[in-house]
C-alpha cells in the first residue's frame, strides 16, 4: 500500500512538473515544449495522456520511445513533432496512427533508414530528416503526396527513387551530401526534374558531372545550391529556369577552362558564387546577368577583369579576393550600387582612382597585396566602414582618410604590416581614433590653399543638394533640411586644400544676414535650377545675386552652376546657358561703359579751364566730384570678371556634371598663390578653437598669441607689435572663413567669433521664416530667461505679428548657447552694425514691452496688412494749417534687395513713435508726421517720403536726413538706375492731383540770396510760391530764415483761407499758441481735460526739459483722443481754462477773439 501511494506521488509529481511546459494559445490548441536538457533519456510516461497539437523534444538525448502501453501513437491530434538533436535510431509503428501531422522534425538523430510509420502520415507537408546516417531513400516516398518540404541533407544517399517526382508540391528540396565521406549522387535525379512547384533545391556535397536536359522543366525554380560537386556538362536548357535567382557553384567547375555559358544565359540570376573553380578570366558575356546583384569569384586563377563586368549596375557584392589579379581596368564606378569589394590577396601594386568613385562603397578589402600608394580620392568614400589594407608596402596614407568618418565610430581600418612613415606606422598601430587625430593635425598644417566658398542663389535653386554633392552626397534635399539664414561647412578635397563653405539660405528673410560674410577673398558660387529659368526671370533667379556679390565681395571670382540639369534636355540647357552667359556679359559691359563715361565726364569738369572759371579755387562741389571719381575708379579696377560658362549638374543619383564641376571648382580654387602658413599660426588656430566659450574675447586672444611656447619674438612683432600681429593673423583666418571678425567696428573688433558656426547658428536661431512653429515653450528654459509661459505667449506674437524682438525673447530664443550678459549684449550690437533691425525706445504704447531692458524691432518680419488707423492718422489731403513736404524715389525695374528694409531701420535715427508694416512706416518727431511708403507695378518700385506739421525747418531735417540715407545705400549700388523727384508743396496745399516734380538735384542746392517769392511751378507758372517749398531751410546757415517762415506762414494762410476757411483753434498751430499761454499750470490743464496721470508722466518723460513740446503735445493728445464734435472740444477747453482751479479766464477771452470763437 505504501509502494502504490509512492508510487502514485511521484506520478503525480511527474505530471505537474511536466504541466508546467503545457501552454495553451487560447483556442485549445495544447502546445507541450520541454527545454533542452530538462530530461536526460526518458520523459515522463504521462505526457501520452495530454491531448497534444504541438509536440517539442529537442536535444534531450532520447534514445526510443515505448513501442507499447502509453505511446505516441496516442497523440492522434498532433499536428506537429519535432524530437531532433536526440539520438533516436527508430519510431514505433503506432506512430502511423498520428495521421494529423503535418510537420515533422527528427534532424541530428541516429536514423540509418526512414521509418516505415513516415510514410502513413499523408498529411505530412514539411518532413525534416537532416543529418542522420539514411543510406536509402524508399519508394514509398511517393505516399506523402502534400509534402511541401524535404530535408535529406546530410545523409549517405547514392539514389533517388522515381516516385520522387509523385510529390508534386514540394516547392524545397535538400539532397545535399557529407563533407566527409563525399560520395552519394552521380547525376540529378529524374525524380528530382519532375517537381514543377520546386523553388529551392540543395545538391551540394554529391558527384553529380551533369546538370540534365530534364533540369530546365523547373521552370519555377528559384535557388540551386551545386556546391562540390564534379560537373563536366550543363545543359543549355537550364536556360530555361527562367526565375532562378541564386546559384551556388562553388568548386563544382574545376573541369571548365571557360564559364560554361549556359550560366550566362540565366537572365534573372542575382547571385552567382564561382568560388575555388579555376578560371583565368571571366567572358564578355558575364553582360548578359543584368539583374545581377552578388558575384563571388574567390579563390579562382584570374588575372584580368573585363570591362563589361561593370555593365552590371544593379551589383551590390563583389568577390575577387585569392586570385592573380595586377590591376582594375576603368570603369568600375559604373557600379553606383557596390557596397562590398574584396580583392585582398591579389597582385596589384596601386588601386586605380576610378575606384574612389564607388560612392555606395561600405566595406572595402584590399589587404596582403602589393600596394605602395593609395589614391587620395579614396576619402571620397564617405559610406566606408571597413578598410582593409594590411599586409602591404605602403610608406603613407592619405592625410584626409579621417574624413571616412564611419570608419571612426567601427574601428574597421586595418594597416597593419606596412612600411608607413607618414603617418608613422606605430601611430598607425594604435588605432582609428589616435590616428584620426593625427591626420588632422597634420593636414591643417600642411594646407597651402585656405579659401572659402559662398553657395549663393534664390531659394530652392538646389545649392545645399550642390553641397551635399561635393561631398559625395547624392541626396536631394528635403524640405525640413533646407537651409535657414546660412550653413558653414569644411570641405577638404584634396590634402593641400582647406575650403570652408558657406552655404546661403534663399529665402528673402535671409539676405539681409548675406552682407556679413560676402568677401572678396571668397569664390562665390552663383546656383540656379535649370527647370525654373526663362528669359523674364532673369533678374530674379541669377542678376540680382550678380549684383549683390558684386556689390559686397568686389572683384570676387565667380562660377554660375546650373542644378536639375537632368530634369531639361541638352537642348534646353544650352539655348538657357547662352541666354544667360549673354545677359551676363552684357549687363556687366554696359554697366562699365557708364563707369568710363561717367569718370571722364568728371575729368572734363576737371580741366584747368574749368578750374579757372570756377575761380581757380576748387569749390566743395568739385572735391565731391573728385572723390566720387576715386571711388568708381575703384569700382573700374576691382571689377569681378563675369563667369564664361555654366555648369550644368544634377544633385540626384546620377550626379550628373559633378564630377566636371569638382574638377573645375577646384582648379579656380588652387589658382591662388600657394600660402603655407607659419607652423606658430597654426598652433594659434588650434589653441583659439579649443577655447569653451562661445565669444572669444581680444584680450584674451591676444593672451593666447603672446604666451604660446612655441611663438617666437620676431613672429610676435611680425606687425610691429603683438597687437598689430595679432591683427594681421586674425584678418588672414577671417579672409579664409576660419574665424569671424569685424576691424572696422570700435565695439566689434574686441570680440572674436573663433567657431564661426555659433555666430551663424545664432542668427539662424533669430532669422527663420518658421520662428511660430520652431520655437515654443519650454518650464527649463523659461525659467532661465525669466519668462512666464503666458509673457512668452506675448512677447512671440509681438515678434511674429509686429517684427518686436524683446530682450527676454532673444535670450529665450538663443538660451541654448549659454551667453553671457555680455555677449548677448555684443550680439545684439553686431545686428544693430549690419542694420539687421534698430532698438526701439521705452514706449507706453505697448506695455507688455516696458520692463523689458531691451527692445528690437526686425523690419524683415514687419506685418503684410496696412494699419486701420492710417486714414485717420494721416489724411489723403494734408490737414488745415499743416505744411507738407514730399520727394519721391523711383526706381524703374526693380529696387536693391534689402533696400526698403534698411532705410526703415536707419530711420529710427531721426524719429519715435512708429507704426510699421511690410511696406510702409508712419513716425513722429516731436509734433511733426512722417509717411514713408513703397509700391510696386509694372513700371517699377516707388518710394514715396511725405512730412506733415507746423515746424517746417523741422520737415526740411527730416526730408534731408531721410535722403543722405537714401543716397548713402545707393552708393552702394552704383548702377541701379534711379530718379529722385521733389514734388511741389505748392500744388500738395492746393490740392492739386499732380503736383510739379523738380528734379532731386535741388535738394543738393542751396537756397537763393534774397529769394523769398518765385513762380518756380511750371504747372502753375503764375503763381508765386514761397522759395522755402522748393529750397531747404537750415536754421544753422541762414540768417534770414524768419523771413522763409514768414513767407510760408502767409502762403499757407491764404491757401487755408481759399480752401477751408478760417484757420481752426484746434490745429496744430492753434494748440501751439494755447501752449504758449499756458505756463506751469500745464499738467493741472491736462489732468481736467481728461488725460491720466500716466498719460501724463509718459509726455514728460518723452520729452524732458522741454515745457513747450510736453505741453504740446499733452493738448493734441487730448484733441485726438476725443471722440466728439469740434465744438464740444473747444467747449470744453475754455471751460477749463475759465474754471477756478485754473483761472485763465484772460487766454480764454483771447481765444475767443483769435479764433472768432
Amino acid at each position: 500500500m505504501t509502494d502504490t501511494t509512492e508510487s502514485m506521488t511521484s506520478e503525480s509529481q511527474s505530471s505537474e512538473n511536466l504541466r508546467q511546459y503545457l501552454t495553451d494559445n487560447g483556442d485549445g490548441h495544447q502546445i507541450l515544449s520541454i527545454p533542452e536538457g530538462t530530461y536526460k533519456g526518458s520523459i515522463p510516461q504521462i505526457l501520452y495522456t495530454f491531448e497534444l497539437d504541438e509536440l517539442r523534444l529537442p536535444f534531450l538525448k532520447l534514445v526510443s520511445f515505448p513501442d507499447v502501453g502509453t505511446e505516441l501513437g496516442t497523440l492522434t491530434k498532433m499536428k506537429l513533432f519535432e524530437a531532433a538533436g536526440n539520438y533516436l535510431h527508430r519510431l514505433p509503428l503506432s506512430f502511423a496512427k498520428c495521421t494529423q501531422l503535418a510537420y515533422l522534425n527528427l534532424e541530428f538523430n541516429h536514423f540509418t533508414a526512414i521509418p516505415a510509420s513516415i510514410f502513413e502520415l499523408v498529411n505530412l507537408e514539411v518532413l525534416l530528416l537532416g543529418d542522420n546516417e539514411i543510406e536509402e531513400l524508399p519508394s514509398e516516398i511517393g505516399n506523402l503526396v502534400n509534402l511541401r518540404v524535404l530535408h535529406l541533407g546530410g545523409n549517405c544517399l547514392t539514389d533517388i527513387p522515381d516516385e520522387l517526382a509523385q510529390c508534386k508540391k514540394i516547392h524545397r528540396l535538400n539532397l545535399c551530401g557529407k563533407l566527409y565521406p563525399q560520395a552519394g549522387l552521380q547525376t540529378v535525379p529524374k525524380g528530382v526534374c519532375g517537381q514543377g512547384e520546386l523553388i529551392d533545391l540543395d545538391l551540394s556535397w554529391q558527384s553529380i558531372q551533369k546538370i540534365p536536359d530534364g533540369f530546365g522543366s523547373l521552370r519555377k525554380l528559384e535557388s540551386l545550391n551545386l556546391k562540390g560537386n564534379h560537373l563536366v556538362c550543363v545543359s543549355v536548357f537550364s536556360q530555361y529556369c527562367k526565375k532562378l535567382e541564386t546559384m551556388n557553384l562553388t568548386g563544382a567547375l574545376r573541369h571548365f577552362s571557360m564559364v560554361p555559358e549556359a550560366i550566362f544565359m540565366l537572365e534573372g540570376l542575382k547571385n552567382l558564387n564561382l568560388t575555388g573553380n579555376l578560371f583565368t578570366e571571366i567572358p564578355s558575356e558575364v553582360c548578359g546577368l543584368k539583374k545581377l546583384k552578388k558575384l563571388s569569384i574567390r579563390r579562382n586563377k584570374l588575372l584580368i577583369l573585363p570591362e563589361e563586368l561593370f555593365s552590371l549596375e544593379h551589383l551590390v557584392y563583389l568577390e575577387l579576393d585569392e586570385n592573380c589579379l595586377e590591376t582594375i581596368p576603368d570603369g568600375i564606378s559604373k557600379l553606383k550600387n557596390l557596397t562590398y569589394l574584396n580583392l585582398a590577396q591579389n597582385q596589384m601594386s596601386s588601386i586605380h582612382e576610378d575606384i574612389c568613385n564607388c560612392r555606395s562603397l561600405q566595406n572595402l578589402q584590399l589587404s596582403f597585396n602589393k600596394l605602395d600608394s593609395i589614391p587620395e580620392k579614396i576619402c571620397q568614400l564617405g559610406n566606408l566602414r571597413y578598410l582593409s589594407l594590411d599586409n602591404n608596402k605602403l610608406t603613407e596614407i592619405p592625410l584626409l582618410m579621417d574624413r571616412l568618418e564611419h570608419l571612426r565610430e567601427t574601428g574597421g581600418l586595418y594597416l597593419y604590416n606596412n612600411s608607413l612613415k607618414k603617418p608613422p606606422q606605430a601611430i598607425c598601430n594604435q588605432g582609428v581614433i589616435p590616428l584620426f587625430l593625427f591626420l588632422k593635425e597634420m593636414r591643417i598644417s600642411a594646407a597651402k590653399h585656405r579659401r572659402k566658398i559662398i553657395l549663393i542663389g534664390a531659394v530652392r535653386a538646389g545649392k545645399t543638394s550642390l553641397r551635399n554633392a561635393l561631398f559625395g552626397h547624392s541626396q536631394l534635399t528635403a524640405e525640413h533640411e533646407r537651409t535657414w539664414v546660412l550653413e558653414r561647412h569644411l570641405w577638404e578635397p584634396e590634402s593641400d586644400l582647406r575650403v570652408q563653405i558657406l552655404d546661403f539660405g534663399g529665402h528673402h528673410t535671409y539676405s539681409a544676414a548675406h552682407q556679413m560674410f560676402l568677401t572678396p577673398e571668397a569664390l562665390h558660387l552663383l546656383v540656379f535650377d535649370y527647370t525654373k529659368y526663362n528669359r523674364d526671370n532673369y533678374d530674379l533667379l541669377i542678376g540680382d545675386w550678380l549684383d549683390a556679390i558684386i556689390h559686397c565681395a568686389p572683384g570676387a571670382t565667380i562660377m554660375a552652376v546650373g542644378t536639375h540639369a537632368d530634369l531639361c534636355s541638352k537642348e534646353d540647357i544650352n539655348d538657357k546657358t547662352d541666354d544667360i552667359i549673354r545677359k551676363m556679359h552684357h549687363e556687366e559691359n554696359t554697366k562699365l561703359t557708364k563707369l568710363k563715361q561717367e569718370i571722364a565726364k568728371i575729368q572734363t569738369f576737371d580741366q584747368p579751364e574749368a578750374r579757372e572759371s570756377s575761380g581757380k579755387i576748387r569749390d566743395t562741389k568739385m572735391e565731391r566730384l573728385q572723390e566720387k571719381m576715386t571711388h568708381m575708379q575703384k569700382m573700374l579696377n576691382t571689377r569681378s570678371l563675369m563667369p564664361q560658362t555654366v555648369y550644368a549638374v544634377s544633385c540626384a543619383d546620377d550626379l550628373t556634371g559633378i564630377e566636371e564641376f569638382q574638377e573645375g571648382l577646384i582648379s579656380r580654387l588652387k589658382e591662388s598663390e600657394e600660402k603655407s602658413l607659419p607652423n606658430s599660426w597654426h598652433k594659434f588656430i588650434s589653441e583659439i578653437q579649443n577655447y569653451p566659450e562661445k565669444i572669444l574675447p581680444w584680450d584674451k586672444a591676444l593672451d593666447i598669441f603672446t604666451n604660446m611656447s612655441n611663438m617666437n619674438q620676431s613672429m610676435i612683432s611680425l606687425g610691429g607689435s603683438p597687437e598689430l600681429s595679432l591683427e594681421m593673423v586674425l584678418k588672414y583666418l577671417h579672409s579664409t572663413g576660419e574665424i569671424v571678425w569685424f576691424p572696422d567696428n570700435n565695439k566689434l573688433k574686441n570680440i572674436v567669433f573663433h567657431h564661426p558656426e555659433t555666430l551663424i547658428e545664432m542668427l539662424r536661431t533669430v532669422f527663420r521664416h518658421d520662428f511660430e512653429e520652431v520655437v515654443n515653450f519650454v518650464e527649463e528654459h523659461g525659467s532661465q530667461a525669466d519668462l512666464s509661459s503666458a509673457r512668452f505667449d506675448i512677447l512671440k506674437q509681438d515678434f511674429i505679428k509686429k517684427g518686436l524682438m524683446a530682450y527676454e525673447l532673444l535670450k529665450y530664443t538663443l538660451i541654448h548657447f549659454e551667453l553671457s550678459t555680455d555677449t548677448l549684449y555684443t550680439f545684439i550690437s553686431l545686428m544693430l552694425k549690419f542694420d539687421l533691425c534698430y532698438e526701439v525706445q521705452e514706449s507706453s504704447s505697448n506695455p507688455s514691452l516696458v520692463s523689458s531692458p531691451c527692445v528690437l524691432l526686425f523690419p524683415w518680419f514687419f506685418p503684410e496688412e496696412v494699419p486701420e488707423s492710417l486714414k485717420t492718422k494721416w489724411p489723403s489731403r494734408t490737414p488745415p494749417n499743416t505744411f507738407e513736404l514730399r520727394y519721391c524715389l523711383k526706381f524703374p525695374n526693380k529696387g536693391p534687395p534689402n533696400f526698403f528694409e534698411k532705410i526703415s531701420v536707419k530711420l529710427q535715427n531721426h524719429v519715435s513713435d512708429r507704426i510699421n508694416w511690410k511696406s510702409g512706416v508712419l513716425a513722429r518727431k516731436n509734433l511733426s508726421q512722417m509717411l514713408i511708403q513703397r509700391t510696386q507695378d509694372e513700371n517699377g518700385v516707388l518710394i514715396a517720403v511725405s512730412v506733415r506739421g507746423a515746424d517746417l525747418p523741422e520737415l526740411w531735417g527730416l526730408i534731408m536726413a531721410t535722403r543722405n540715407n537714401f543716397i548713402s545705400l545707393l552708393q552702394e549700388w552704383p548702377f541701379i538706375c534711379y530718379k529722385l523727384n521733389l514734388l511741389c508743396t505748392h500744388c500738395i496745399l492746393q490740392g492739386y492731383e499732380d503736383p510739379y516734380q523738380f528734379e532731386g538735384e535741388v535738394l543738393q542746392t542751396t537756397m537763393p540770396r534774397a529769394t523769398y517769392w518765385a513762380n518756380w511751378c511750371r504747372n502753375y507758372e503764375d503763381d508765386l510760391i514761397p522759395a522755402c517749398f522748393v529750397y531747404r531751410l537750415d536754421p544753422d546757415y541762414q540768417d534770414d530764415i524768419s523771413r522763409h517762415i514768414q513767407a510760408a506762414t502767409e502762403f499757407l494762410k491764404k491757401s487755408m483761407d481759399a480752401v477751408d476757411g478760417p484757420l481752426s483753434l484746434l490745429s496744430d498751430t492753434g494748440l501751439m499758441f494755447v501752449a504758449s499761454q499756458v505756463g506751469f499750470e500745464w499738467t493741472q490743464i491736462s489732468f481736467r481735460l481728461g488725460l491720466t496721470q500716466a498719460q501724463i508722466e509718459q509726455i514728460q518723460m518723452s520729452h524732458p526739459m522741454q515745457a513747450f513740446h510736453q505741453i504740446t503735445t499733452a493738448l493734441t493728445t487730448w484733441r485726438d483722443a476725443r471722440d466728439v464734435s469740434d465744438d464740444e472740444k473747444i467747449s470744453q477747453l475754455l471751460t477749463v481754462l475759465e474754471s477756478e482751479e485754473i483761472g485763465k479766464n484772460e487766454l480764454a477771452d483771447l481765444l475767443r477773439e483769435r479764433y472768432d470763437l
